[in-house]
């Protein structure tokens, strides 16, 4: 049997949540340690939470990412981690009818599809993959660490089954961010191939008062997702709280200085910080400070943002539909 090596550096999880008096707290900050080895070796999987619902529990005492899981979430399930392959890692070709989120957050890799075709990811490149068959190989030096969420989606239709029409993209406004953000989008081909249909920069852009940009990668309003149509659904116009049953993909890009405004949603968040510092202040004015690396996993907390450094702060922040709950949403 390889070695088990923990994930090195260690991975930062902060997971909020609230108290009997309904305020916003930190319930746990510590260093995930759920990890899972192959039996051939080449990475470790380390569970950052789970859900077995959608709409996901937010109310819930449970520490999901203590669970013991399967690589395919369960139906209506969502499974988040963060994997770590090494240099030299041998590739294992695999697919989950799942709709996956990932970030490349350190590293380069790349990933193998159907005949061959490979795709590079570097650091900062985003991927939405939509069940597409695939295995990850690292050609490089270093070891590349992806972070992924991966939601229940549907099987292949049949014939009979259509796509919905493609909606309309938001209308832009402003600059766009200084360091631009690479979209990798997977789908099929007609003879149900993986292959790659979108390699650019997202363009689909919103701009707060307060300086800050949100770009919107992928979304999805249903569960299982659809990973069977031709619609880009990174063109969506799309609010802060997703569709019921549904996820939003975003980058938020905030510059430094930029104030805090309180809000919450009735959802569950994974945020990645890929780049910069950021302080997220809850109720009664108590803060945790999030550094490149952390992962955060917020239940419906109410919170606000605080870029108090000297540089931009990048958050890829992943939201799926919750349960409401007995506090007021505030826009």
């Amino acid at each position: 049997m390889a070695e088990r090596i923990p994930p090195e550096p260690p991975i930062r999880r902060v997971v909020t949540g609230h108290n009997v008096n309904d305020k916003a707290i930190v319930t746990i900050d510590d260093i995930a340690a759920n990890h899972k080895w192959p039996p051939h070796g080449g990475n470790v999987s380390t569970l950052i939470w789970y859900s077995d619902q959608m709409p996901i529990d937010i109310w819930s005492d449970e520490d999901y990412g203590a669970r013991i899981v399967d690589r395919q979430p369960v139906p209506r399930g969502t499974r988040v981690c963060m994997i770590d392959f090494y240099p030299g890692n041998p590739g294992m070709m695999h697919r989950t009818d799942t709709l996956d989120y990932v970030i490349c957050l350190s590293g380069e890799i790349d990933m193998e599809l159907d005949d061959g075709a490979t795709v590079q990811m570097k650091t900062g490149d985003l991927m939405v993959q939509q069940g597409t068959n695939h295995s990850w190989l690292n050609r490089g030096s270093e070891t590349a660490r992806l972070g992924f969420v991966m939601m229940d989606a549907k099987n292949q239709p049949g014939p009979s089954q259509v796509s919905p029409p493609p909606s309309l993209p938001n209308d832009l406004k402003g600059d766009p961010p200084t360091l631009p953000l690479r979209r990798i989008v997977t789908a099929h081909d007609a003879n149900g191939k993986a292959i790659v249909s979108t390699d650019e920069y997202a363009t689909n852009h919103k701009w707060s008062s307060r300086g800050m940009i949100s770009t919107l990668i992928w979304s999805s309003d249903e569960c299982p997702a659809e990973i069977w149509s031709d619609e880009d659904f990174g063109a969506r116009l799309i609010g802060t709280q997703p569709p019921k049953n549904g996820s939003r993909f975003a980058i938020n890009d905030t510059p430094p200085g930029a104030p805090g405004r309180m809000h919450r949603t009735d959802t569950l968040d994974i945020i990645f910080v890929v780049s910069g510092e950021i302080d997220m202040e809850l109720d009664d004015g108590n803060e945790v400070h999030l550094k490149q690396g952390d992962v955060m996993v917020q239940q419906g907390t109410n919170h606000a943002w605080w870029n108090r450094g000297s540089e931009w702060a990048r958050l890829v922040i992943v939201l799926m539909d919750g349960e409401p709950g007995t506090l007021a949403i505030t826009a």
